[in-house]
């Protein structure tokens, strides 16, 4: 029996002095009461009211016990009220996993989502492996690509493209593909979450298997390699925008149509959503495809139409001088100076600076 209901009964009894206003008050039989009280009694080994046929009194144990149920009873009250009015506004905090690759179109939404929210806080951590929501204790996990265990809530929030592309560089002394088959001849960079391991499966004519000597979790160390030369990548568009732009990269393959990819919202539990989630999943839902909108890559072509011209193996130029990354900030420099043409500093996308990134819009 439920050890709450029986509490609550005897309070309302000793209360309102006898077992059928109590009755009357919890909307329930008198029989219920009374059973209720007996077996409260019976649990405890002791009598807690003394009964006659005018009136129904606490004895000495039961008007110390009751003192203690009515405290206990308040500080219950206290908790729901407590709990009900956090889920008219967001507070406490949010436990959030963040796809690594996904970091520049959240972080915007967190700065706003905790200025407009001051009573809660969130504790991010980024990772490119699937985590366990429950075990690891996450409210939410924003990820590139539909989670594989089928128990988890999804609500998708935007999708992005893919770019396959690399830097002038790597095409002096190679030539160019021409059809996704070409690809197994090139030195390929590989990331290491996609779920798919060495396999590209990013045509819409389907997958192909490809090699390549570095492979990384973070698209951002994989766009680096890329600009210095290194092989040939495929990125989100999103991380790609800014280097195609500058002329650090440039697209291939361009006539065949990339497949679109998720960006999805992970619940762990289906039903009663905490507000502090629900609000923060809401203020993505609008962000983040204005965002993709904002950092579309301008020199990518519609389907159909030729691929970029370069020249000739062995007499290409260099866009900028050779170039060091610092960490995955999006400017190339050369002992310390931005070494892009003018005309290409102007071309990239503005935004702010957020955790060494550029958040772009």
């Amino acid at each position: 029996m439920d050890k709450l209901a029986q509490i609550t009964s005897f309070v309302r009894v000793v209360e309102l002095g006898g077992f059928s206003a109590a009755a009357r008050d919890l909307q329930v039989a008198p029989s219920v009461v009374t059973t209720q009280i007996q077996a409260l009694e019976q649990q405890l080994g002791v009598r807690l009211l003394n009964r006659n046929t005018r009136s129904v009194k606490p004895t000495e144990v039961g008007e110390a016990y009751y003192e203690r149920c009515l405290d206990l009873l308040k500080r219950l009250e206290v908790a729901d009220d407590y709990v009900q009015s956090m889920q008219a506004v967001p507070r406490g905090v949010l436990r959030l996993n963040v796809s690594l690759s996904l970091i520049d179109l959240v972080a915007p939404v967190i700065s706003d989502y905790t200025q407009q929210y001051p009573e809660v806080s969130v504790r991010m951590i980024m990772s490119g492996r699937e985590v366990d929501l429950i075990e690891e204790q996450f409210d939410l996990a924003i990820r590139h690509r539909v989670p594989s265990n089928g128990s988890l809530i999804v609500r998708k929030l935007a999708e992005f493209h893919l770019v396959v592309c690399a830097s002038p560089k790597y095409f002096a002394k190679r030539p160019m593909p021409e059809k996704p088959s070409d690809l197994v001849n090139h030195n390929c960079l590989i990331y290491t979450d996609s779920g798919t391991g060495d396999r590209w499966p990013i045509f819409t004519d389907g997958g192909l298997s490809v090699h390549g000597n570095f492979s990384s979790n973070s698209v951002f160390a994989l766009r680096d390699a890329a600009e210095r030369g290194l092989g040939i990548v495929v990125l989100p568009q999103y991380a790609a925008a800014a280097s195609l732009a500058a002329g650090r990269l440039i697209p291939i393959l361009e006539r065949y149509n990339t497949i679109g990819r998720p960006i999805a919202a992970v619940y762990p539990h289906r039903g009663l959503v905490p507000t502090k989630t629900t609000v923060f999943v809401d203020m993505l839902k609008k962000h983040i495809p204005r965002a993709l909108a904002a950092v579309a890559c301008p020199l990518l072509k519609a389907k159909g139409s030729t691929q970029a011209t370069l020249p000739k193996a062995g007499n290409i130029e260099p866009v900028a001088r050779p170039i060091r990354v610092e960490a995955s900030v999006e400017s190339a420099v050369s002992n310390g100076i931005d070494a892009r043409p003018r005309a290409n500093r102007r071309s990239a996308p503005r935004g702010r600076r957020i955790g060494g990134e550029q958040a772009l819009r």
